[in-house]
């Protein structure tokens, strides 16, 4: 019921503006400061050594004053594995189960992720393609399902003690992939598999609660060593943090590519899909999947969702600092476009869908524009296109749009696979 309650108000939420229609052209102001221009004491990047000469203080800047500073330090362990289902999803993958310990410091305090149930640290379930060639590409994904609803299987049960989402009847495929589309819990596992990519997945409620007061409490524990309330991090960040510490779990399992990890993420999950990928390099890619304000889409001269609604109905999301810059967007001196700046040249999707004007499309198009000159300096074709509806999936900088809403639906997971074959299938030849 408490799944089905969110359902419900996020889609009063998401389809606020449902009746508009995204216009397929770029329609607004230019991202700004322009990427490459001088930025906090640093001269034009002209050159890439130049360019990367700035990330730090990037990534400083929308930690000030969007997502909240990150640890100083970070340790994950693997407490313990085990296979689930070894002829799992019709005999196509092998299920796995790991509990992973994952610890935060910051100002010397060094904190460990507890599950809200009471366990140490967190499971992660993955599900690895039997017979592929290895090493495989890994599609890292958080969702807003429990793992035991992304990767369906009956050795996959919730403990005996869950009370959350997904606990009565019903568990996931009524209400909730009516509202927000066929594969909003569940992705096409086999198909995925028969593309020879291996999927990781957890749910971050578990570890930082996605509701005000709780998520608010289990962030201030973390960061018990960061003194400054109005720059502690908020949930998107935290649920960055964690996308890494999934790299860390899978990195020396030689199963799996190296250099082919992506995180994939929806909505809420695409900001931290994008946020994970813009601070550790060893995200080769990402598919932000209506990301919307505070991910893709740029601050300044959007329609759909503000900074005041955002930080209003989701407090526990963003730093305090944010707030500040509710109502005037125009003086934030960072914008959405460096954060996909931060991630170049490796290869991102931002997928959209026309009426869900709510989570801005033609800002995060923009966005793209905005940071296409610092893929083109790197030596990446970043975007290839002037419109919203031409989708070439071997951009580095690549646009999906579809018809429909706020949603993960039928057609966007083709999309999704063609954008990972242009950029990830010579790794698994």
């Amino acid at each position: 019921m408490a799944f089905a309650a969110a359902a419900l108000s996020g889609l009063a939420a998401c389809t606020k503006l449902t009746l508009a229609w995204t216009d397929l052209g770029p329609n607004g102001a230019e991202a700004t400061p322009p990427a490459l221009a001088a930025f906090d004491g640093f001269g034009p990047a002209t050159d890439a050594a130049a360019w990367r000469e700035r990330i730090p203080a990037l990534r400083s800047a929308l930690e000030a004053h969007v997502y909240g500073v990150m640890p100083e330090r970070s340790d994950t362990g693997v407490l313990e594995r085990k296979i689930l289902n070894a002829r799992a999803f019709g005999g196509k993958g092998v299920l796995e189960e790991l509990r992973i310990v994952a610890s935060a410091t910051f100002g010397g305090e060094t904190i460990a992720t507890r599950e809200t149930l009471g366990a140490q640290g967190f499971v992660m379930n993955v599900a690895a393609p039997k017979g592929a060639a290895e090493p495989v590409p890994v599609i890292l994904m958080e969702t807003f399902c429990p793992r035991f609803a992304t990767l369906r299987d009956p050795a996959n049960a919730p403990p005996a003690n869950y009370r959350g989402p997904g606990s009565g009847e019903g568990f996931f495929g009524g209400l909730e992939t009516y509202v927000f589309g066929r594969y909003i819990c569940t992705p096409p596992v086999e198909a995925i598999l028969d593309a020879g990519y291996a999927i990781a997945t957890i749910y971050p409620d578990e570890i930082v609660p996605d509701r005000a007061a709780e998520g608010l409490a289990e962030l201030r524990r973390l960061s018990a060593g960061h003194a400054d309330d109005e720059t502690r991090w908020g949930a998107i960040a935290a649920w960055a943090w964690l996308y890494s510490r999934m790299v860390d779990a899978l990195e020396e399992d030689p199963r799996f590519d190296k250099s082919a990890f992506i995180a994939w993420g929806h909505s809420r999950y695409a900001k931290s899909a994008l946020v994970a990928a813009a601070w550790d390099e060893r995200i080769d890619g990402a598919i932000a999947h209506q990301s919307g304000t505070g991910g893709a889409s740029l601050n300044r001269d959007k329609p759909g969702e503000s900074i005041r609604e955002m930080t209003e109905n989701y407090p526990h999301w963003f730093s305090p600092a944010y707030t500040e810059f509710a109502g005037r967007e125009n003086d934030m001196p960072v914008d959405q476009h460096q954060l996909l700046a931060l991630i170049a040249p490796r290869p991102v999707l931002l997928g959209n869908a026309r009426r869900d004007v709510w989570s801005d499309p033609n800002g995060a198009f923009r966005a793209a524009m905005g940071a296409d000159p610092v893929y083109e300096l790197l030596g990446a074709r970043g975007l290839t296109t002037d419109r919203l509806d031409r989708f070439d999936p071997s951009a580095e900088l690549s646009f999906w749009i579809r018809p429909g809403t706020h949603g993960v639906v039928e057609e966007d997971w083709p999309a999704f696979l063609e954008f990972l074959d242009a950029h990830f299938q010579d790794v698994m030849r």
